[in-house]
């Protein structure tokens, strides 16, 4: 009897395996390839805050994605969080494309608050909509560049 049931727990299994629709690996549609920030501490016009970088997506989940949210922290306290402007790395999307790059950067004119300030490295975490999936991805210890 005991072997019985192992047996069919395991043909269930494999049937299960075979039926179902594979999953989405959520982690390999985008891949975050630079990122970047600094403060503009530059004379003559108030500080700043700003970032970005380069991204790749599956050429498939192109027309699908909506990058919602960059949230900024500094020592686990989010210092900063906005939605990044979008613009094409490389125009030259064809059929043979399989990733397509965009840039991504800040809105102009994040203040500087005091945290920014003493913070010489920031943990970024992405958060992207992709149909009805989210994926997110995180990085640590992103250096913050001043710019005097």
């Amino acid at each position: 009897m005991k072997l019985f049931l192992i047996s069919l727990s395991s043909l269930l299994l494999f049937v299960n395996a075979c039926c179902s629709k594979p999953a989405l690996d959520k982690d390999s549609m985008i891949t975050i390839i630079e990122t970047n920030c600094w403060l503009n501490l530059m004379p003559g016009g108030k500080p700043s805050f700003h970032y970005s970088g380069v991204f790749a997506v599956k050429r498939e989940f192109y027309d699908q994605i909506n990058f919602t949210a960059v949230k900024v922290y500094y020592k686990d306290e989010i210092i900063h969080q906005s939605k990044p402007i979008l613009q094409l790395y490389d125009e030259n999307i064809n059929d043979t494309t399989s990733l397509v790059r965009l840039n991504f950067y800040s809105e102009q004119g994040i203040k500087v608050t005091e945290k920014m300030m003493t913070a010489e490295s920031a943990d970024f975490h992405f958060i992207f909509h992709i149909g009805n999936d989210i994926v997110e991805k995180h990085l640590k210890d992103i250096p913050i560049t001043r710019a005097y």
